[in-house]
């Protein structure tokens, strides 16, 4: 079916966080993977790179992200696009945050602890 209902969307927890999977190969996008990330004030994502592009915009409220060795404040409205095997992470501001994120399918998560995997809401 290419229409999901809101309702129909998985959500999954990550850290006091919430994921909800809008596409993804499980759902019928064979080469995208599209989600949204609700985190709670001062929540954040924590440290990692990924094997491929990742690409998000910042849906809803503000915070810091840190891209390799830069920090930038992001507010509502700001994408940021992070390059392959870039460390990056997010902190959300005192509101909390959305951010809406893309990248290939399966593309994997990788810890600062060197682990990898693929997250459901990407296969």
């Amino acid at each position: 079916m290419p229409v999901y209902p809101h309702d129909s969307h998985p959500r999954f927890a990550l850290g006091g966080n919430t994921i909800t999977g809008y596409a993804s190969p499980s759902r019928g996008a064979d080469e995208a993977a599209l989600f949204r990330i609700d985190l709670p004030a001062g929540g954040g994502l924590p440290r990692h790179h990924h094997d491929h592009l990742d690409v998000f915009a910042l849906a809803e409220g503000e915070g810091e992200f840190f891209l390799g060795e830069e920090t930038f404040q992001l507010s509502t409205g700001d994408s940021v696009i992070v390059p392959t095997g870039e460390w990056h992470h997010f902190v959300a501001g005192p509101g909390g945050a959305a951010i809406i994120v893309t990248m290939l399918a399966g593309t994997k998560l990788i810890r600062e602890d060197g682990s990898e995997t693929v997250p459901p809401w990407v296969s």
